[in-house]
């Protein structure tokens, strides 16, 4: 939220520097004009990183150390680096490997499901876009499996015929992807909207800056790249029975300890620029869901005075937009959108808040809370 002097008045949220704040030793910006973009992704992945240092306890790292822990187990083994028996298959070939590959293989589901319920309870906002994540990766690694079934070496003496199947599978995989950046890129635009309008034009754009999704959209597609990369390395490797070159094993296990924390990253950001009470959706799922209910949904808020505590009364639907009570004498079970007709007078609702216990005037959205985002 902003004051009218257009500073930001959120401190309760405990981050000790912006966006504005960041500043690169090097700028490629020097060399080209071009290379402008480039640096500013570098200060967004700047930010993000040492907010993260700054943010992240216990649960955080555990987290991270259990899923890498996880993936090392299932990724690396002496039936996966010996190749195995081709001839069992199956549960055959599951009862048939060793007791020690058996005891990692199962210390590895334990580990995998520990991480997803850290993700599970430090994430309650990227609940269902984590799970997607999981899904993504499980998806792109079946996409291989069937890109190299009748081609061991995929890509090389590529066919596309037998890329039906796996070219399928990928076609959703980005489908999904692309649904969670858009769910986080409109709930983003909602959140400025609501909770950073200001009359001046120039801070609500400063505003939407500091709100940039620029670092964290690229840092999503690095993401999808190291995963499809181990994904892709790892079917290979298993597809090339016998095979003593270990390069697409290492780059395996490499790409995979790289896709772990940014996982993390990737559902930690939004929640910690949205707050915990957000609900992540597109605008269309969003539109879709009031016109069901008829334009009756609303979020309740402990709206308060910022300077006395006062309670203050109001609710906010899901659009974004406020509805607030009417002012005038006689007519104030009357509410509405700030800026619409009261029926009931045929007044304007008003968009600013006169407190009756300090007496302070202030915008309505400067009343609602939002400790746990900036």
């Amino acid at each position: 939220m902003t004051d009218p002097s257009g500073e930001s008045t959120e401190t309760a949220d405990g981050i000790p520097f912006r966006l504005r704040d960041m500043e690169l030793n090097v700028k490629f910006g020097d060399i080209h004009p071009i290379f402008n973009r480039i640096d500013d992704l570098r200060k967004q992945w700047k930010f993000m990183i040492l907010l993260a240092l700054n943010d992240w306890g216990r649960a955080n790292y555990l987290m991270l150390g259990f899923g890498i822990c996880a993936f090392l187990l299932g990724a690396v083994s002496t039936d996966i680096v010996s190749g195995g028996d081709s001839l069992s298959t199956g549960m055959d070939g599951l009862l048939g490997v060793g007791s020690f590959s058996f005891f990692q293989m199962l210390l590895s589901f334990v580990s995998w499901v520990v991480f997803l319920y850290f993700v599970w309870v430090e994430f309650p906002v990227m609940r269902v876009h984590s799970i997607t994540m999981m899904l993504i990766w499980n998806g792109m690694v079946f996409a291989n499996v069937f890109f190299h079934e009748n081609n061991p070496i995929w890509p090389t003496d590529i066919s596309l015929s037998d890329m039906m199947y796996g070219t399928l599978i990928m076609l959703v995989v980005i489908f999904f992807t692309y649904f969670f950046w858009k769910a986080v890129s409109d709930t983003r635009d909602l959140h400025v909207q609501v909770h950073h309008v200001h009359e001046d034009v120039r801070i609500m754009e400063r505003d939407m800056h500091e709100h940039s999704l620029g670092g964290w959209g690229s840092m999503l597609l690095v993401w999808f790249s190291a995963t499809f990369l181990s994904a892709w390395s790892g079917v290979n490797f298993v597809a090339s029975r016998n095979n003593e070159a270990y390069l697409t094993l290492i780059i395996h296990v490499l790409s995979g300890i790289i896709v772990v924390p940014l996982i993390l990253m990737i559902v930690w950001y939004p929640q910690r620029m949205l707050g915990t009470t957000t609900k992540i959706s597109t605008s269309a799922a969003l539109t879709a869901e009031i016109e069901m209910s008829q334009g009756q949904l609303s979020i309740t808020t402990d709206a308060k005075c910022p300077e006395c505590n006062a309670s203050v009364t109001l609710s906010m639907g899901l659009n974004g937009q406020v509805s607030v009570p009417c002012p005038e004498a006689g007519c104030e079970a009357e509410s509405g959108i700030i800026g619409s007709i009261c029926a009931g007078c045929n007044k304007e609702f008003p968009s600013r808040f006169n407190c009756q216990s300090c007496s302070t005037n202030i915008p309505y959205v400067d009343t609602i809370p939002d400790s746990e985002a900036w």
